[in-house]
């Protein structure tokens, strides 16, 4: 909540809050909106990304209803006064090791139970009476209030077919192309679908996330990514790692530490090439340069991830102050 407050202070546009759950620190995604949604009055904020296997899309319609009404209202002494839309329903398939947690395993059709997913929240902000059964969820004659505002849908995914359909139906797309070269290659697929639903460029936003950590001590700021750049190592294949000469080696013992929770020791493997392929990490010139080659893609909105710096209330004032005003 102070990181928000501070974000809007100093004047973010956007505040997305991941699912992990049931994990720290976002144990639930739903009430961590809700408390930014209180602290804050003008900023957007939203879910990178809810999944329909854990949360049914009728509990997600409901509960983003109520962020909307929550975070559409200000209260002004007695008075309380409409204010713009401001929560995002950020939504994907999940990830294989977050749905596992809850014994959901050997998923198919994923990306068309997606669509499905979308259209039944769709229908549900838009009052009407909702009755559906798929392999993943069911809504059995659920019908909600209008939304006051419409609520944009943005699809959290990477694979072809989910950013084809992304194209072809959301109001957003939110990428983690960690690297920014790639971001080419994913655009063609969301070119298809756009093409399919006669739509235009112009009629999706896409969103893509850097990790970053933002110091003037240099090697202090690549310090403190290291732990999340861990992560980023560990997810990565070992075929693009090879082609980025990262030590294929080094990366499988990094994704062994991190499945088996130590954090710490895989974070010390981290080396310079790694962070310089996955993250924005250094002084504010090297964060500069590296968002830059972010925004060359074919993309509307950065995302910045954490750690955001040694300090992240220092880190999140510097992008605001020193680094957004040069990109």
């Amino acid at each position: 909540m102070e990181l928000s407050a501070l974000a809007e202070r100093v004047k973010f546009s956007n505040i997305w809050v991941p699912d992990a759950g049931p994990a720290p620190p976002y144990s639930d995604t739903i009430v961590t909106l809700s408390a930014i949604a209180s602290a804050t009055s003008k900023i957007k904020f939203g879910s990178a990304i809810l999944n329909f296997y854990t949360r049914n899309p009728a509990w997600i319609a409901s509960s983003f209803l109520a962020l909307s009404d929550l975070g559409g209202f200000k209260i002004q002494r007695k008075a309380r006064s409409s204010s713009r839309q401001r929560a995002v329903l950020g939504i994907g398939v999940g990830s294989d090791w977050n749905v596992a947690k809850f014994g959901i395993r050997k998923r198919t059709g994923t990306i068309i139970q997606l669509r499905e997913a979308i259209e039944s929240i769709r229908e549900l902000f838009s009052g009407e009476q909702v009755t559906v059964r798929t392999d993943a969820f069911a809504i059995e004659t659920v019908s909600l209030s209008k939304a006051r505002r419409k609520i944009p849908i943005y699809v959290g995914t990477g694979s072809p077919k989910g950013l084809e359909m992304a194209g072809e139906v959301a109001d957003g797309l939110i990428l983690t192309d960690r690297i920014p070269a790639d971001t080419e290659e994913t655009m063609k697929h969301v070119t298809l679908g756009l093409n399919l639903s006669s739509r235009q460029r112009r009629d999706i936003d896409v969103v893509n996330s850097v990790v970053v950590s933002v110091d003037e001590d240099r090697e202090r700021a690549k310090r403190a990514v290291k732990p999340t750049c861990a992560y980023l190592v560990s997810w990565l294949s070992d075929e693009k790692a090879e082609s980025h000469l990262i030590d294929l080696k080094k990366k499988n013992k990094i994704s062994q530490l991190i499945q088996r929770g130590d954090e710490h020791s895989a974070a010390q493997l981290v080396d310079e090439k790694m962070i310089e392929l996955l993250t924005a990490a250094g002084n504010v010139g090297d964060c500069i340069k590296k968002c830059e080659e972010y925004l060359s893609q074919d993309v509307n909105q950065l995302v910045f991830c954490e750690p955001f710096g040694p300090k992240p209330q220092e880190g999140i004032a510097t992008l605001a102050n020193k680094v957004i005003p040069k990109l």
